[in-house]
């Protein structure tokens, strides 16, 4: 018999929707896929830790959280209070630079 665990492993979105409240939508300035860059960008103290789980009928590689941790669901609180406030997310990460570390093709010619 498995003992029960108070350990609470969530992904951004479901803590933002399931702990505070939030809805957040599938496309925008303020989706789902910003958030988690948003948090990786500027909380990556707050962990590293992937699993895949189902996302949309898909399964996706999905950074989650310790929020069994009271210093984690601060920082998350903290991440996705100022998300959700900041005008033009999108820009503030292309900014920080979030998008430049995906690998780009380069075709070599022979």
């Amino acid at each position: 018999m498995l003992t029960p665990s108070e350990e609470r492993w969530l992904g951004v979105v479901n803590f933002a929707e399931s702990e505070l409240g939030k809805k957040v939508p599938l496309q925008g300035s303020h989706y789902r896929g910003h958030l988690g860059t948003w948090v990786r960008t500027f909380y990556p103290q707050l962990g590293s830790r992937q699993e895949n789980r189902l996302v949309n009928g898909t399964q996706q590689s999905v950074y989650i959280y310790a929020c069994h941790d009271p210093a984690v669901a601060a920082g998350l609180t903290k991440a996705i209070e100022e998300f959700f406030a900041h005008p033009n997310p999108t820009a503030a990460l292309k900014q920080a630079g979030a998008f430049t570390g995906k690998k780009q093709m380069t075709l070599v010619k022979k």
